[in-house]
């Protein structure tokens, strides 16, 4: 199943915090109901992104992993 979505951001090469810190900046840019693709290959950015989404108003819509690449859909509210 492909979740349609409207933003990716691809921090596959970037060291921890950085994904983390990408992503919120991401959000915060877009709008309500928007939703934004994330991949890493950093396994620590796993617990950091998914505490990004639990402390903020946000959705974890998707969450996978597969070969070393982590892929969070996560949609704003």
């Amino acid at each position: 199943m492909t979740i349609a979505y409207d933003i990716e951001l691809d921090v596959r090469h970037e060291d921890s915090p950085i994904p983390t810190i990408r992503t919120k900046e991401t959000l915060d840019t877009m709008a309500s109901g928007n939703i934004l693709k994330v991949v890493t290959g950093i396994e620590s950015t796993v617990k950091n992104i998914r505490t990004l989404v639990a402390n903020n108003p946000y959705e974890l819509v998707s969450y996978s992993s597969a070969s070393n690449l982590y892929t969070f859909i996560i949609k704003k509210l």
